[in-house]
């Protein structure tokens, strides 16, 4: 049997331009004048009234997106890679500025590599499944560690208690990777997802709509002149199921006057 077609990007995202999109790209936008300001040890209040922008955005964009039933493949690609762009932003600012405190150079170096993969074997696994893989539990402790390693590096924590929060990132991004390294080899010999990850993932392209109503057609049938729902009894009084008996009785020919017409 010749292998599944790789479905193209175009096919899979589906819809681009809606107002959960938008939201998204705005979050990606924020992310430049909030590495600006961390470069530039700048207002901090104009920093955190960004950043503030920037989580309600990452707040109401999946809300917007249910509400308004616009969810698409898009959306699911477009915030993950917002948050990816704001790691790698803020930590290059952290790491390469001239002011105190600094970030170590290989924490940099990890949170890209690390990026860098996982952004090449989702869009991998989504071409191949047609689904996106979600964070799981320890990668999401991975997203808040680090931006608490980064909220202490802006404010000018404590050095031993900045270290602290590195060795703890540190842990919970590579041990998140691993995992999602191991959902990859998984796929490439099974040719699927394990049941775990299935679970966390979500559809590139939602089901609903007119895909929900014909298959709600196929699994009741209807009546073509009145749209009801034909029953087993009724599918059982069909002509192929009629004793000739009936079938007899049926067709007889009824006179004007009522008597039935002797056959």
């Amino acid at each position: 049997m010749a292998p599944p077609r790789e479905k193209s990007l175009s096919e899979a995202l589906g819809r681009f331009w809606t107002l959960p999109n938008a939201l998204s790209l705005a979050r990606l936008a924020v992310v430049v004048p909030i590495t600006y300001l961390i470069w530039t040890a700048g207002s901090l209040q104009w920093l955190f009234g960004l950043i503030v922008f920037g989580a309600l955005t990452d707040f109401l964009d999946g809300r917007v997106a249910r509400w308004s039933h616009a969810v698409s493949g898009w959306g699911k690609v477009l915030d993950p890679l917002a948050d990816k762009f704001a790691a790698v932003m803020t930590i290059s600012a952290l790491t390469f500025r001239g002011t105190e405190p600094t970030l170590p150079l290989w924490f940099f170096l990890l949170i890209v590599g690390r990026e860098a993969c996982i952004l090449a074997g989702g869009t991998l696994i989504a071409r191949r499944t047609g689904q996106v893989v979600m964070s799981g539990a320890l990668g999401k402790a991975a997203v808040a560690s680090l931006a608490l390693t980064v909220l202490y590096a802006v404010l000018g924590a404590d050095p031993q208690v900045l270290d602290y929060c590195v060795w703890i990132s540190t842990a919970l991004l590579v041990s998140s990777f691993l995992i999602y390294v191991g959902r990859y080899v998984w796929l490439e010999q099974t040719g699927d997802l394990p049941e775990q990850a299935q679970r966390e993932s979500e559809p590139l392209r939602e089901r609903g709509g007119a895909g929900e109503r014909e298959r709600g057609s196929e699994e009741t049938p209807t009546s073509p002149a009145n749209g009801t729902a034909r029953s087993p009894a009724n599918e059982s009084r069909s002509p192929a199921n009629e004793t000739p008996g009936e079938a007899h009785s049926e067709k007889q020919p009824v006179p004007e006057n009522g008597a039935p017409r002797p056959s």
